[in-house]
C-alpha cells in the first residue's frame, strides 16, 4: 500500500462507511503529503479521468461518483501543493 493510501485509510478508519471525509481531515491529509504523495494524487486523478471517459452515458450515477472523486482529489492536490 502506498503512503498516500495509508493516509486515506487512516482518515477513514474512524468514520462510518456512510460518512465522507471531512474538510478538516482532507486538510490534515494534505499537510502530510510530500512530493511522492502529490505524484500519487495526480496519478489517481488521471486514472479517474480515464475511467470516467469509459463510463456509458446512461450511467449518470457512476459518472457523478467519479466526478466527485476527481473534484475531491483535485482539491486535495491544491491543498497539498501549497504545503509542499
Amino acid at each position: 500500500m502506498s503512503e498516500f493510501s495509508e493516509l486515506i485509510a487512516d482518515a477513514t478508519a474512524r468514520i462510518s462507511i456512510l460518512e465522507s471525509i471531512s474538510e478538516a481531515r482532507w486538510k490534515a491529509i494534505a499537510k502530510r503529503c510530500r512530493s511522492k504523495e502529490i505524484a500519487d494524487i495526480r496519478g489517481r486523478i488521471s486514472e479517474l479521468k480515464l475511467v470516467l471517459a469509459s463510463v456509458k452515458e446512461w450511467n449518470g450515477d457512476a459518472q457523478d461518483e467519479i466526478q466527485l472523486a476527481i473534484s475531491r482529489f483535485s482539491n486535495l492536490l491544491k491543498l497539498a501543493s501549497t504545503n509542499a
